[in-house]
């Protein structure tokens, strides 16, 4: 019997360790930066797109990564109480949408052109959001700068 349960414990806690938190809007409103932890990992899948893109410009793409990881450490992501929110890069500002879906499990931006992101949320709190951004298949956390 207590076999049956401490089994049944264990397997509540292990499968709770996976599971995608939930969030709510005034969790993920305000300015965001990506964390220092999260920068060389991202930079990492930036190339190795970029290289995938355009094989033929490896080198060159490599040779741009302080460049890179400059820019990556200079971007916001500002979300809007009004469900609109701007990626604030050194290049400039590129505006759109956002939402939360999925019993907010999911963060939603919806850019100007139209087209759609969807990230899952792994840990939302008034300092730190944790995101699956499905685009590099990379997680990034974020805090507030």
């Amino acid at each position: 019997m207590k076999l049956k349960l401490i089994t049944a414990v264990a397997a509540t806690v292990v499968l709770s360790a996976f599971t995608i938190a939930s969030t709510t809007e005034k969790d993920v409103v305000g300015s965001w930066k990506i964390d220092s932890t999260s920068i060389d990992k991202t930079v990492k899948k930036i190339i190795a797109k970029a290289v995938e893109a355009n094989p033929d410009s490896e080198d060159a793409i490599n040779g741009q990564k302080d460049m890179i990881v400059s820019i990556v450490q200079g971007i916001r992501l500002n979300i809007n109480a009004d469900h609109t929110y701007a990626s604030v890069t050194p290049q400039g500002s590129k505006p759109g949408k956002w939402a939360l879906t999925n019993n907010g499990h999911t963060l939603q931006f919806t850019k100007e052109d139209g087209t759609i992101r969807k990230d899952s949320v792994l840990e939302s709190s008034a300092t730190r959001l944790k995101l699956i951004n499905r685009d590099l298949a990379d997680t990034i956390l974020y805090v507030h700068p």
